[in-house]
């Protein structure tokens, strides 16, 4: 029986992820998902006027603003590891922004989490194309 890899890369910043499977038991050809995150972006809005002329203003809540920021983070995390197959080998993960870190420790923080992630790389804004070629190259450059 041969031993087959099942490798993911994945290509994300804070607004959308690629995630580029590549299956040796099914020919290798790359099988490509994409996923758009719901994290807000921009400054922080409300506040509330007073009735009463030159009366107090409410303001924002900075720290409101952050924390709900930070909650859509987690959950564009979780979205992008439902979609990572537990029965993969090894994972990749590359792109322009920290998302790439902010995934690798949410990955990290779960238990017994079964791919290996094999590195954590900077890359620029990348096409669909130029991303399954990156994940192609990283893992098949390492056998030649």
């Amino acid at each position: 029986m041969k031993n087959y890899k099942k490798q993911i890369g994945i290509w994300l910043d804070y607004k959308e992820a690629w995630l580029v499977v590549i299956d040796e038991e099914k020919g290798g050809a790359p099988d490509t998902k994409h996923l758009e995150s719901e994290i807000e972006w921009g400054v922080a809005k409300g506040g509330a006027r007073s009735k009463t002329p030159w009366g107090p203003q409410g303001g924002i809540s900075e720290s409101a603003h952050e924390a709900r920021r930070k909650q859509e983070e987690k959950k564009y995390f979780e979205a992008v590891i439902r979609e990572i197959d537990p029965e993969a080998d090894e994972i990749m993960i590359f792109g322009p922004a920290e998302a790439k870190l902010g995934l690798k420790h949410a990955i990290e923080a779960i238990k017994n989490f079964r791919p290996e992630i094999k590195a954590v790389q900077s890359a620029d804004s990348m096409t669909q194309n130029q991303i399954v070629a990156r994940v192609r190259y990283f893992f098949f450059e390492k056998l030649a």
